[in-house]
């Protein structure tokens, strides 16, 4: 699960999103929060015991508060590290993650939900 976590957070943290009609665009905040809901709404449906409903067990705040946390240490890397996230840096870290990941069929589940 970690590492689909580390897909989410990449995708956000980037703000990368490709348009059938424009090519590359930067995500909105509310783009982003919504694609975090998606992934955070995978994971929610893998948890075993949950009786809660998802939008109770994971209300926007919790949502705003990671994309924040995402676009922060993206603005960190630029910043501190001299080191933008890049489409090809995108790409790498994912299929490091698709090779070496316990849990195949969830970054399927993840990227289906993320192109629905």
């Amino acid at each position: 699960m970690r590492n689909a976590i580390l897909v989410g957070s990449i995708l956000l943290a980037s703000g990368i999103a490709v348009s059938a009609e424009s090519g590359r665009r930067t995500l909105t905040f509310e783009e982003r929060v919504k694609a975090q809901k998606t992934i955070e709404r995978v994971y929610y449906s893998h948890q075993i015991g949950t009786t809660t409903p998802f939008e109770q067990a994971v209300p926007r705040a919790v949502l705003e508060s990671k994309v924040r946390k995402y676009l922060d240490q993206t603005a960190a890397l630029s910043v501190y590290w001299k080191t933008a996230v890049t489409d090809e840096i995108i790409q790498r870290e994912l299929e490091r993650m698709a090779h070496g990941t316990r849990m195949p069929e969830r970054l399927v589940e993840l990227y289906a939900a993320s192109t629905a």
